[in-house]
This record gives C-alpha cells, sequence and structure tokens, in this order.
C-alpha cells in the first residue's frame, strides 16, 4: 500500500499528539535517505523519529529499532544539527492531505537570537524529499536532494529558492470537505481517489470496492466522513498482511478488509510498531540481495581477472619451453656469420644437429653477431623465467579457487553481517580494498551457524572461509566429523559428537545441511565428502578454507535446511 495521505493523516495525527513542545536532542543520518531525531517528549520521554526519503519506502514513523551511523555524519545531518538541534517542536502539521508533514521548530542561531525553522517531508515515492526552510521569508535553508531545472521545470528544490507546494491536483481536502461536497464530487467523478485527495486507488479498492460497484456515492461519503472522524480521534486498527511465505505484504493504520480476509495478519499497538515490523523484514531482505549481488558480482570480476591471468602465464610457460630453439639459433648463427648479410632479414644455413637447412629470422637492424646475442639472451630469460612463471600460475590456480569457495558461500549468507564478513575476509586476502573510515574497526570472534539434528548433535557452519578454518582446525575435536560438498565450494560443516558415535541418519543429515551451505543448494543428489577431522591437515600456507584430507568417505544426499528441524536451533 502507497504512503498515500490517508496514512500521512493517520501517522501525523499521532505525531501531533506527541510531539508538540517535544525537544530535539540528536540528529543522526543511518543512510544517505534517512534522518532519525531522537526527541524528548512531554508524556512519553524520548523517542526516535524516523524520516525516509527511499524511493522504496518513503515514509515519516516513530521507530523503536537501531540503526548503526557513519563514522562521518553526511553534510546535510550536519546542517540540521547546527540548525535544529536542541530545538523544540511547536506543531506538526498536514498541508491539506497532501503526502507531506511540517515540523515546525522553535530555536536558537550562533548569535543566541529565536529563530522558527520548518522541516518539511514530502512523501511521494521516489519524489520523496526532506526541506529545511526559514518560517519568516520561506527561503530553502537545504534539502536531502536538490532538484534543478534539469530535474524539474516547474518547481526547484535549491538552497536560497522560495520554497513552494507542490502543484495542488484540484481534488477535494478530506479535511474541510462536508458530506455533500464529497457525494457530489465521487458521483461526477465515478471514484474515490479522484474526487477525494489522500485515497490512492488501491486503498480506494480495500475500502469502497462494494459501494462503487452499487454506485452508491452518499454511502461512500459517510464512510469517508467517518474515516476522517476516526483518523482525528485515533481510532486506529494497524495491522500488517502476510504472504504465505511469512514475508509481508502490506500494512496500514487502518483495517484493510478484503486483505483481512484472504492473508494472514497481525495487529499492533501503534502504527509506529506496524511500520517497523513490515519495513524491517522487507528492507532486511532488499539490503541483503543488493550486497549479495555486488558482492557477486566483484567475485566474478576478480576471478575473470585471474583466468585472464592465468591465460597469459600458460602463454608465456609455453614460450618459455621453446627456449632451446632460441639457443640453438644463435649457435647456429655463430658458425655461419659469414653467411649472413648486414640489413637481412633472415639466414639460411644447415643445422650440424641434423644436417637439415634450417631459416633463422634476423632483426635487419642489428648485425650478425648482435643478432646471436638476442638469441642467447632471450635463451637465459625464458629459462630463467619458465620456473618464476610457473610459480606464479600454482599461485594464480590458488586464487582462483579461492574464489570459487567464496563465490559458493554469498549464496549462502541470509543477513548483512554474515556477507559483510565475507568482503572482510576478501579484503583481509587483498582481494578488495578496505573501506576508509576513522578509528579502529571493531573486532568480532567467529561465531559460526549452529544447529541441532533430529537425535540432538550440535551442527557448526562456517559463514565464511575463516570461519571454516576455525570450526575444522580449532572448535571441533579429533572424534567430530567434518563434512564437505565433493569438489563443490561450500562451507565446512562439523559434526559436534562429545565421544558418541552418531547414527547413519545423524550422519545423513549432517551431509544435507553441508549440500544446502555450498553451491549445489539448487540441485538433487549432492555428493559430499565426510572424514573424522583426525584425518584433516591444513597445507603450510595455504588461503582460508583450504584443506587436505584422507580417509575419507562419499555420500550422495539432497539439500536440506538444517534450521527446518527445529524452531529457533540457528
Amino acid at each position: 500500500m502507497a504512503f498515500d495521505g490517508i496514512m500521512t493523516a493517520i501517522v501525523g495525527a499521532e505525531l501531533e499528539r506527541q510531539l508538540s513542545g517535544a525537544r530535539i536532542e540528536k540528529v543522526q543520518q543511518p543512510e544517505p535517505d534517512e534522518i532519525i531525531m531522537q526527541v524528548h517528549t512531554v508524556k512519553d520521554g524520548r523517542k526516535k523519529l524516523l524520516t525516509s526519503v527511499s524511493s522504496q519506502a518513503a515514509r515519516v514513523q516513530f521507530t523503536g529499532l537501531s540503526y548503526e551511523n557513519p563514522a562521518l555524519p553526511p553534510s546535510f545531518c550536519m546542517l540540521l544539527r547546527k540548525h535544529i538541534q536542541g530545538g523544540k517542536i511547536g506543531r506538526v502539521f498536514q498541508p491539506e492531505t497532501e503526502r507531506m508533514l511540517c515540523f515546525d521548530i522553535e530555536t536558537v542561531n550562533e548569535l543566541g537570537f529565536s529563530v522558527s525553522r520548518r522541516l518539511t517531508a514530502e512523501i511521494m515515492g521516489k519524489h520523496s524529499n526532506l526541506i529545511l526552510t526559514d518560517i519568516e521569508d520561506g527561503r530553502i535553508i537545504d534539502a536531502i536532494k536538490h532538484i534543478s531545472v534539469d530535474v524539474n521545470r516547474v518547481r526547484q528544490i535549491l538552497p536560497g529558492l522560495t520554497y513552494s507546494l507542490p502543484p495542488s491536483q484540484g481534488k477535494l481536502d478530506l479535511k474541510t470537505a462536508s458530506l455533500e461536497e464529497i457525494k457530489e464530487r465521487i458521483s461526477l467523478e465515478g471514484s474515490v481517489s479522484r474526487a477525494v485527495q489522500g485515497f490512492s486507488p488501491s486503498l480506494e479498492n480495500q475500502l469502497f470496492e462494494d459501494d462503487l460497484a452499487k454506485r452508491d456515492p452518499k454511502a461512500c461519503a459517510e464512510r469517508i466522513v467517518s474515516l476522517r472522524e476516526d483518523i482525528a480521534a485515533g481510532r486506529l486498527d494497524p495491522r500488517v498482511y502476510y504472504d504465505e511465505d511469512k514475508s509481508p505484504r502490506d500494512y496500514h493504520g487502518l483495517l484493510l478488509p478484503l486483505y483481512a480476509q484472504s492473508l494472514e495478519n497481525k495487529a499492533f499497538a501503534t502504527i509506529g510498531e506496524a511500520m517497523d515490523a513490515f519495513y524491517s523484514r522487507r528492507l532486511d531482505s532488499n539490503r541483503v540481495m543488493q550486497k549479495a549481488r555486488d558482492l557477486s558480482r566483484s567475485v566474478a570480476a576478480l576471478t575473470d581477472k585471474q583466468l585472464l591471468k592465468k591465460q597469459r602465464l600458460l602463454e608465456e610457460i609455453k614460450e618459455a619451453e621453446e627456449a632451446d630453439r632460441y639457443r640453438v639459433m644463435g649457435e647456429l648463427l655463430n658458425a655461419n656469420l659469414h653467411l649472413a648479410k648486414p640489413g637481412a632479414k633472415s639466414v639460411k644455413v644447415v643445422s650440424y644437429y641434423d644436417g637439415s637447412e634450417t631459416e633463422i629470422p634476423l632483426d635487419e637492424r642489428l648485425s650478425p653477431s648482435r643478432n646471436a646475442q638476442a638469441f642467447f639472451k632471450k635463451y637465459s630469460k625464458l629459462k630463467s623465467s619458465r620456473k618464476e612463471k610457473l610459480a606464479q600460475l600454482s599461485e594464480c590456480e590458488d586464487d582462483i579457487a579461492y574464489l570459487d569457495s567464496v563465490s559458493g558461500l554469498i549464496p549462502a549468507a541470509s543477513t548483512y553481517e554474515e556477507l559483510e564478513l565475507i568482503r572482510s575476509e576478501l579484503t583481509q586476502q587483498g582481494f578488495l580494498r578496505a573501506r576508509k573510515a576513522p578509528g579502529k574497526a571493531k573486532k568480532t570472534g567467529p561465531k559460526p551457524r549452529r544447529f541441532e539434528t533430529s537425535e540432538g548433535y550440535t551442527l557448526l557452519v562456517g559463514r565464511n572461509n575463516i570461519e571454516n578454518d576455525h570450526i575444522t582446525l580449532k572448535m571441533g575435536k579429533k572424534t567430530d566429523w567434518w563434512f564437505h560438498t565433493k569438489d563443490i565450494p561450500g562451507s565446512h560443516v562439523v559434526l559436534v559428537c562429545e565421544d558418541r558415535d552418531p547414527s547413519p541418519a545423524t550422519m545423513y543429515e549432517a551431509a544435507s545441511a553441508a549440500a544446502w551451505f555450498s553451491k549445489g543448494r539448487q540441485s538433487q543428489n549432492v555428493p559430499v565428502d565426510y572424514v573424522q577431522i583426525r584425518y584433516i591437515k591444513k597445507p603450510a600456507g595455504a588461503k582460508p578454507g583450504k584443506v587436505i584430507f584422507t580417509n575419507n568417505g562419499t555420500v550422495w544426499v539432497d539439500p536440506k535446511d538444517p534450521s527446518e528441524k527445529e524452531e529457533g536451533s540457528r
């Protein structure tokens, strides 16, 4: 459901009741398109007011969620701190029934004089914005998004310009229209969303489908007046509506009858709590998907780079293997200098190795003796470089195998934190650049995934290659069992036995988990190697995640998510 004028009115009514006289204590900007103000309200103490101008999640709400702030606050955040931090909110209002909320703030400037500022949140999808203006002259101090004449010829949002409201759509204002006016306009337009400001087509379909089908504008008008009174009095029914896979489909401060009949839904005490439940799940999912795509593209680009390097090294090694040919040409040319004429492009000589006639290419700019010296020099260079190129090839192949293992970990990551761990590992290994940020990075110890099998055994699953090494080489005991997909990148899985002998069913369960946390997740009949940890070793100097083992067995299983075994096993 779009954050339409009705939702704006619902949120605005809640904010107006609670924010009058509130003091702005802190201003933070966790994301480029989000501002959080910590306010101290008169009745309820401290609250966090979130304003998002994201095209996918534009909204204004009280939030109880925690947000991580950047080490350096963005410039718009610093500007808000300068102008409104410490200020007192006088009133909150919604111009007509527009998708806008205005916060009038009394504060003092750097000279100690009282000034009035207005923070306007325009909640209009991809056109959303947050604008700070001077109430006295209407001048724009700054905005989170600058809109120049190149973007919008009608209405620019730039510092120094006079702020103007968005163009009117010519609809009735829900707050002031009478019952008769609403009825006549609906009768004329044949639609609530075209007649009355604030109603989106989707909300109209939920609330007025039957009345419009019966062509009953009076019933629609009476319903609208009743809703207006409910919103003003705070008689709401905030709910989140869920699809069959438990993902949130929609939310609203009013009961949506069609969704309530067909979808699972959950009621919340406040609209802010409902919005937190809806957006935390949806935005986390979108954020993880975007991060995974970005990381996958980076790993794919790094792999392509290493594959090109491998191809070039193979060509150079092949050339180096022909080093003896240059030595022979140098020797034959030295023995037949009298046959080579200055400026010639080649010379034909008889090889004293096999008696065959051989044509030797020459650099016409060099003398015959200098050409011979050039052949010997190239022979020496190729001979010495072959050993070096072979070492580089081995290192390149290790890098390709390592990047392939990382690419298998990305699809299994279900949280932003797990993807950050994979990125951190790539940074530590020198494949990605470290982000520049002041201060010391927070160090956290390994926290592998934990699951419980049907028979009560613990499964440890690495979230990146560093954790793979940790659970295999440090946490696992010699008698514990280790699982990994055969010749397929994926996580290490350790079955903690605690001096017990696991049953075949438990071993199969652990192997299915290893198949699930691998690139073979979408396949069937995936081969998984299993072996006791006593037979596992890590080669000296090997990259994270690489081990060698003996005495292993192999089982073919279908991948299965171990979290489905028992609620809360993770």
